[in-house]
């Protein structure tokens, strides 16, 4: 097969070093070499949250799972929680809720905008919420959310609500401070900035996140956090089957993270965020968030470009974005730029855009495009 360029927002591509880690023969999942494995990942988690007051998970399965942790590990029926939504991904919190008969309200702002600090403040006071919670980067529409000005009118306005954020396209990419911003429950996936396969869902919890699991009866089984608790402090304890070789992945991932340094692969999304927009604003596209995130893009379309045509040439050139989502859907693309892709094989990609946007009818100076790139 010809290998394509994978810059949808999720997964991302993998490294070969992590590939090859992921290929290591499948050692005892009770083991003690396992145990020490899981252990120095748990030391990148905590590290990569902002931890020390908290514990830290890593469990088989993918974001939504983590989600549905969060969710059904702090609340019963008839709790309320307040949702934050900038876009299909903070909606599915509205969703999972509703399934588990937990009342929810939600706030969200028009495609693109940032949810209103004060409107979030007045609705707090008008009602008692046990939880609130909030999409770090919303896949949907690139919001990047101001997690810490949200953490600080709660600990304002109603401090003993939990806060629970979703990580899954910030952790890694985006700066987060779990005990700084009095987070309780924080989660993330393994197939983003991370840049290991799908299939691990990253978390950590609060101590009185812990206390809260302790004082309800959860709705979940193989995601009680409790269970899975005893295996994280011991990992020759047995709960439930890992997928060893996504841990062996994972951990040549973070080690390789941590050795770049993490304020260091920061800056390096935050480079590429700026070069990606500044080529994509030569051809004249607009971007949807107005607060957007160093790890994906979503650009509105000209008028006149249809996106399954736009997708299916840039394909043809070996380069592969995503559609958008619910709202937005048809009106644009959405590009991540996270993880292990480079400079690079995104100024690859960023040519194919220009050439794609040129036959479709679009005007369009691809050395400005470039030079836009490389500045």
């Amino acid at each position: 097969m010809m290998k394509e360029l994978l810059l949808i927002p999720g997964p991302t591509p993998v490294s070969d070093d992590v590939l090859y880690a992921l290929s290591q023969p499948v050692i005892s999942h009770t083991s003690v070499e396992f145990a020490n494995l899981l252990k120095e990942i748990l030391v990148y988690v905590k590290e990569l949250f902002g931890v020390k007051n908290g514990f830290p998970f890593v469990i088989t399965g993918s974001g939504t799972l983590g989600m549905e942790i969060a969710l059904t590990n702090i609340l019963k029926d008839n709790d309320n929680l307040l949702v934050l939504s900038h876009g299909y991904f903070g909606d599915r919190f509205e969703e999972l809720a509703k399934h588990l008969g937990i009342e929810v309200n939600k706030i969200k702002p028009n495609p693109g905008e940032h949810v209103d600090l004060e409107l979030f403040r007045k609705t707090l006071k008008e009602k008692h919420y046990t939880a609130v919670t909030l999409t770090h980067v919303d896949t949907s529409t690139g919001v990047l959310a101001d997690v810490e000005s949200i953490s600080k009118i709660i600990q304002e306005v109603s401090p003993e609500t939990l806060f629970v954020v979703d990580g899954v396209c910030a952790t890694g990419g985006v700066k987060e401070e779990f005990d700084n911003w009095k987070i309780d429950v924080i989660l993330t996936g393994s197939q983003k900035a991370l840049a290991t396969p799908p299939g691990l869902t990253l978390l950590a919890f609060s101590e009185r996140a812990i206390e809260k699991r302790k004082s309800i009866k959860p709705r979940t089984y193989y995601g009680d956090i409790l269970k899975w608790m005893v295996v994280m402090e011991d990992g020759t304890k047995y709960f439930a089957t890992p997928s060893v070789n996504l841990f062996f992945a994972l951990h040549q991932s973070l080690k390789g993270i941590f050795d770049i340094g993490l304020e260091n692969y920061f800056k390096k999304h935050e480079d590429l965020a700026r070069r990606v927009r500044n080529a994509m604003s030569e051809i004249g596209l607009t971007l949807v968030a107005k607060r957007p995130a160093p790890t994906l893009s979503v650009f509105l379309y000209p008028d006149g470009v249809e996106d399954k045509t736009f997708r299916g040439k840039l394909k043809e050139k070996g380069v592969i974005v995503a559609n958008t989502l619910a709202e937005l859907y048809g009106k644009g693309f959405r590009i991540g730029h996270m993880g292990s892709v480079t400079k690079d094989e995104l100024i690859v990609a960023v040519s194919k855009i220009a050439e794609t946007f040129e036959e479709l009818g679009v005007k369009v100076n691809k050395g400005n495009v470039l030079n836009a790139f490389l500045s």
